[in-house]
């Protein structure tokens, strides 16, 4: 892997042609502009198969066929979304050349086109743009965090992410209760919605037998508490099965081989930490004969532990980004921010504009999520404009 600094980046690529540089496969750009939509027409669907599979499992129940058609019109949307996106840093680099940067720069090769196709999330509907803006914020929040790792200013533990996943579960899962009280709810990703604060009093109960009537489910507890750890330790061993066999769909013999105890590690994080959030709510709601909002602090914060089974930065910043996602909309419905400012379509082109330039720039601290995305979505000619810049880079001596 390579660093490109601006200094070396001016020096070796600043002359270069766009056949050199921005599409090495083919010299017109012309052919390279279809080239590269046609890549990314297939790539970008495929991602957002998997995508929108994924979602469909984190429901954990069946859809109707009106709601299968939705899902695959948004389905349709979203690839275009995502070809348009894939494929224009060619055509606006070419175009960018042509008739107002006469060379390359470091900032104005990556950074600005790519910053502008951003404006391709209008494609997507209102509510899955928030979440979009979500994971690109959360992305950008991880990519930070490993600059400073790689700088020696901080050093990532499985300890310390889950330290920092437990702290942000329990005001997210605060939030979220709160949340459930609003008329215009915010669009939240994540592993499942708390119920409603119940309304219902009653004395406190003694035992795990039964149910409180102050517990906010039907049914008794035991039953409502193993219920969802299971379930959610299905989804989460299935979405890591799936991760693993679809690459190797054509290979069946190479992709059973492929799965591993190690596979049941999600699912042991989901189920532990649904079964954990429940487990102390209901003890919380038995003990005291009523609900609160404010027993998800404790139940959010304890559930996270079970973080630890499966570690990863990316989802141990989630929560802090969703936190901010739900304040964010806060201050929209109470007119802090005018309803009429795009704030989350230039967040998620400048998002996508710093990630995107740290891909071809700062591989190593890039998050992996980006590198895999692109890579997917133009159908590996990310993977060739990226070995382009290395090899000028390399060639000029200038490897950090």
């Amino acid at each position: 892997m390579v660093e490109a600094s601006k200094f070396w980046f001016d020096k070796a690529c600043r002359a270069c042609e766009c056949s050199t540089l921005i599409h090495p496969w083919t010299y017109k750009c012309t052919d390279a502009t279809t080239t590269m939509l046609a890549s990314c027409i297939k790539g970008s669907y495929k991602f957002y198969a998997m995508v929108y599979l994924i979602q469909i499992l984190m429901r954990g129940k069946k859809l109707s066929k009106e709601q299968m058609i939705q899902q695959f019109k948004l389905y349709l949307k979203s690839g275009i979304f995502g070809l348009t996106v894939g494929s224009s840093f060619v055509t606006l680099n070419c175009i960018f050349r042509k008739l107002f940067f006469s060379q390359f720069s470091y900032y104005a090769t990556v950074l600005l086109p790519c910053t502008i196709s951003g404006v391709a999330v209008y494609l997507e509907p209102p509510y899955r743009r928030v979440l979009v803006v979500n994971l690109f914020v959360n992305l950008v929040f991880e990519y930070w965090l490993r600059t400073l790792e790689a700088k020696g200013f901080w050093r990532r533990t499985a300890g310390r992410e889950t330290l920092i996943f437990m702290l942000g579960s329990s005001i997210f899962f605060y939030l979220m209760r709160l949340e459930r009280e609003n008329t215009k709810r915010t669009p939240l990703f994540w592993f499942f919605t708390p119920p409603r604060v119940s309304k219902e009093v009653g004395e406190p109960v003694k035992g795990v037998d039964g149910r409180s009537p102050a517990c906010p489910h039907s049914g008794p507890c035991l039953n409502y508490i193993f219920r969802g750890a299971a379930q959610l330790f299905g989804v989460g061993c299935l979405m890591n099965i799936l991760r693993t066999i679809i690459p190797r769909l054509l290979t069946p013999t190479k992709a059973l081989k492929s799965l591993r105890l190690s596979h049941l590690k999600l699912g042991l994080f989901f189920g532990g930490y649904i079964g954990i959030y429940r487990l102390i709510v209901c003890l919380l709601c038995r003990a005291n004969g009523r609900d609160s909002a404010l027993y998800a602090l404790p139940a959010g914060f304890l559930a996270g532990a079970a973080f630890r089974a499966s570690p990863s930065t990316p989802i141990s910043l989630a929560p802090i980004t969703s936190t901010l996602q739900i304040l964010f909309s806060w201050a929209y419905q109470k007119g802090h921010i005018p309803e009429n400012w795009p704030l989350m379509e230039i967040l998620y082109c400048l998002c996508q504009g710093l990630l995107f330039h740290a891909r071809v720039m700062h591989e190593d601290v890039c998050p992996k999520y980006i590198i895999n995305l692109m890579h997917t979505v133009t159908s590996n000619k990310a993977d060739e404009i990226q070995a382009a810049f290395i090899q000028k880079i390399r060639a000029s001596g200038g490897f950090n």
